[in-house]
């Protein structure tokens, strides 16, 4: 019964991180064109999306709509 119950435990275990999503790194997008073609625009300094060369005005603000 005990090796039962620690069995299925496991078993809970392992398909639960099998179906855990995979983290991606995010990363500063190569351009506006591709931040609009993903729906971003007014990204801010603090965001991972954000790069200097998105900031034309050096606002802190990327992409600016």
């Amino acid at each position: 019964m005990f090796r039962t119950l620690i069995g299925a435990v496991c078993l809970v275990g392992v398909v639960a991180v099998g179906l855990a999503p995979v983290a991606t790194a995010q990363r500063p997008y190569k351009n506006c064109t591709e931040a609009r073609a993903n729906g971003d625009t007014n990204i801010p300094s603090s965001s991972p999306k954000y790069g200097p060369h998105l900031d034309r005005d050096r606002d802190g603000i990327g992409c600016e709509s």
